[in-house]
């Protein structure tokens, strides 16, 4: 799996990441675009690459019509943190996504687009987000 973290969230969660996971790629956006890079521009980019999947806490790209536009046409797996992951510090998000990154390995590998939100709880099963 490559994972891109996006802007919106600490890089710090894919540099403690990818260690502990080396047989993925798990990046911050930031090390992969420039600054200025817009959304629509690094998923299309992604989409053009191949087999992504991203980490993101933007719930704004699955309302704004443009952006879910992208979202739709792309081919990356999208991982939401929303609800109660909001609230967790970096190091607590960290942690708590340990116990995910198996699951969405084996979803981003039996799909090849999707949108997800991510339980909090890690016995839960991914929620496909409504399209």
């Amino acid at each position: 799996m490559k994972l891109l973290v996006d802007n919106n969230l600490s890089p710090s969660l894919a540099y403690s990441l990818q260690p502990l996971f080396p047989e993925f790629q798990i990046i911050a956006l930031r090390d992969k675009f420039s600054a200025n890079t817009t959304d629509l521009e690094w998923i299309n980019a992604l989409t053009v690459e191949g087999g992504w999947a991203a980490l993101t806490a933007e719930r704004r790209l699955k309302t704004r019509p443009h952006e879910r536009l992208a979202l739709d046409r792309s081919r990356i797996v999208f991982f939401f943190l929303t609800g109660s992951w909001l609230k967790y510090s970096v190091p607590e998000t960290a942690w708590r996504l340990i116990r995910l990154v198996p699951l969405m390995a084996q979803q981003a590998a039996i799909a090849d687009s999707g949108l997800f939100d991510l339980p909090v709880n890690a016995s839960s099963k991914l929620r496909p987000h409504g399209r």
